[in-house]
């Protein structure tokens, strides 16, 4: 038995809400800071995927039926992720803080 939130609506009217609501799947199983932070920043990218969809159903001749909810709800973060960053960005560690070091001994580089 699904029980009424009188504050559902409120997800619907503030797509923001919603869609950070669901942070705690930003940084995928390992809660990678890294990941958090890009999602922080994704949200119109995903909320255009959405309408998207939700434009593909008209184009078909449905009536929209998806809200951003469950939408998000079987959306895959990790995946996305994935797509949007490169492998070089992804794996970058702590080196993107500190550049490397080089040595320039005379006579041995030119």
């Amino acid at each position: 038995m699904t029980t009424f939130n009188p504050f559902a609506s409120f997800l619907e009217d503030r797509p923001e809400a919603t869609y950070f609501s669901y942070g705690d799947r930003f940084g995928g199983a390992q809660q990678n800071p890294r990941q958090q932070r890009f999602y922080s920043k994704q949200f119109s990218d995903i909320f255009n995927q959405y309408l998207g969809a939700l434009g593909k159903q008209i184009r078909a001749g449905l009536p929209p039926s998806e809200k951003f909810n469950d939408f998000l709800g079987g959306f895959d973060f990790d995946d996305w992720y994935r797509k949007q960053q490169s492998s070089q960005e992804r794996n970058l560690g702590s080196s993107g803080f500190a550049p490397s070091l080089q040595w320039k001994i005379p006579g041995i580089h030119g």
